[in-house]
């Protein structure tokens, strides 16, 4: 009897030491499996064992595998410990969060002994592709400078070395990421006015990123310039040719930290998005959100739209209500704006439509001016929406004037970014108030969405509009499919974020 129950206790151990190694492993990212298997040496077959199955794990989770409760487990606590310790010794945060405290160090004239030979140790291992060079630069520079006043000549001639060796590396470096701040400032705030321009930008992004002979943060710099630049433009095919060879450096120490991985796997979700692929869009939607920082209410922005996009409503919802307190929280307006607009658009897709009209107000009365700076488009995109679906016609038409959304709007035609959505909404709900008759609105109608279907992307949110303004006008949306091309026979997309 005494023997049984040492052993059922041994089996619950095993099981509560595996169920605690699971949850590590299940917060694990793919790409960061891909690399340690790709510099693992193991002796004992146990090792490789396990760290294959939550490779496999990672890339597969709705098919999970068990692991072996035959191993011993001290076995399974050295490989989290292996795990840990090789993923910090390439994770670029901490490299800087070192560096910083260093550089303080040496700024404050207490650097101490330990914090020198870690200094001098990285100095020699230091190589001019390394992702945080430039910063590693400037501060061996401050270290020289705090080594010349003490004259401490072995020292100061090995950083005098370094930095004479590295210079031209640096000053290249320099030169290129104050080429990237002039051409993202065109860039983002949409400075762009000819189409040659854009090739010229797409080329200075393009060759700094594929330029593995300069530091990794110049080159992701030019990434995420190059990835805001093909968003804006939408070119979401020319994305995902650079993100396919993004993905194969991921497995390698050159851009890793939990954070950059995050910001990838947003950005992978949005693309997949825009491309219609759901399914790897919501895997990499779900995979950002496993690392919770300043970006989170992003990233779940990113998911709650192709989860809706997916005809995922429910789990929609629970996503937004499980990270309401996050949504309260946050001091970017940038963000709750776009949180409130997709909360609009769940509850919409939950068949809430009276309380996305409650929320919509609330949220206008509390926020109208943070709207109106950040984000006017989206917010009154599905706010109209859920008004229309309601039948306040009249509501609807005194928002846009009060806001004077339909100049706004215009504002952005000739853009890539130009969609008439709050146009559509205004033309059918004056109609139906009888302020303007059934041909009048027609002619409205034609208009705004003609061309709109050249492009497959902008269609897409444009024949969402028509399908929901359908309901209050369905002979005169009969009539555009059949008398404007390209609008016969085709789906209605789904909603895209402007």
């Amino acid at each position: 009897m005494y023997i049984s129950t040492k052993i059922n206790k041994a089996k619950v151990g095993m099981k509560d030491k595996l169920s605690t190694f699971t949850e590590f492993s299940n917060n694990l990212f793919p790409h960061e499996i891909d690399y340690l298997l790709s510099v693992q040496q193991f002796q004992k077959p146990e090792n490789l064992h396990i760290l294959k199955i939550i490779h496999h794990n990672t890339h597969y989770p709705a098919r999970p595998l068990p692991f072996d409760t035959s191993i011993d487990k001290r076995t399974y606590s050295y490989m989290k410990a292996w795990i840990h310790e090789n993923l910090q010794k390439i994770d670029v945060d901490m490299f800087y969060a070192w560096l910083i405290s260093v550089e303080k160090s040496i700024m404050n004239d207490d650097i101490e002994t330990g914090q020198e030979k870690e200094l001098l140790n990285a100095m020699d291992n230091m190589h001019p592709t390394a992702y945080y060079f430039m910063k590693f630069y400037r501060v061996i520079q401050h270290y020289r400078d705090y080594l010349i006043v003490r004259n401490r000549v072995i020292n100061y001639q090995r950083v005098s070395q370094f930095l004479s060796e590295y210079s031209e590396h640096y000053l290249r470096s320099q030169t290129i990421n104050n080429k990237i701040n002039e051409a993202a400032e065109k860039v983002i705030f949409k400075k762009l006015r000819i189409p040659e321009e854009f090739s010229v930008w797409e080329q200075l992004f393009a060759s700094n990123y594929y330029d593995e002979t300069i530091d990794g943060y110049t080159r992701y710099r030019a990434l995420i310039r190059l990835t805001i630049l093909y968003y804006t433009n939408r070119e979401f095919d020319k994305l995902k040719l650079v993100y396919q060879h993004l993905d194969e450096q991921f497995k390698k120490p050159v851009f890793y930290s939990r954070r950059i991985l995050a910001n990838y796997y947003a950005n992978k979700a949005m693309m997949h998005s825009k491309l219609g692929e759901l399914e790897e869009a919501e895997r990499f939607g779900k995979l950002s959100l496993m690392y919770h920082n300043n970006d989170y209410l992003f990233y779940l922005i990113n998911l709650i739209d192709v989860l809706l996009k997916g005809n995922k409503p429910a789990e929609a919802l629970k996503w937004m209500n499980d990270s309401l307190e996050e949504f309260r929280n946050s001091g970017n307006q940038y963000y709750r704006i776009g949180y409130a607009a997709y909360y609009i658009r769940t509850l919409l897709a939950n068949g809430n439509k009276s309380r996305a009209v409650e929320y919509g107000e609330t949220f206008l009365q509390a926020y109208k001016n943070e709207i109106m700076e950040f984000r006017w488009h989206l917010f009154f995109t599905a706010f109209l929406d859920a008004l229309f679906k309601c039948e306040k016609y009249s509501r609807i038409t005194t928002l846009v004037h009060r806001f004077r959304l339909i100049t706004k709007e215009k504002h952005l035609q000739g853009t890539n970014q130009y969609l008439p959505v709050i146009q559509l909404f205004h033309a059918v709900s004056e109609y139906m108030q009888g302020n303007i008759n059934a041909e009048a609105t027609y002619r409205s109608l034609s208009q705004l969405v003609a061309g709109l279907n050249q492009n497959r992307f902008r269609s897409e949110k444009t024949k969402e509009i028509l399908q929901t303004i359908e309901n209050g006008v369905p002979d005169l949306i009969a009539r555009l499919k059949k008398e404007i091309p390209g609008m016969i026979n085709v789906d209605y997309g789904t909603v895209v974020e402007q």
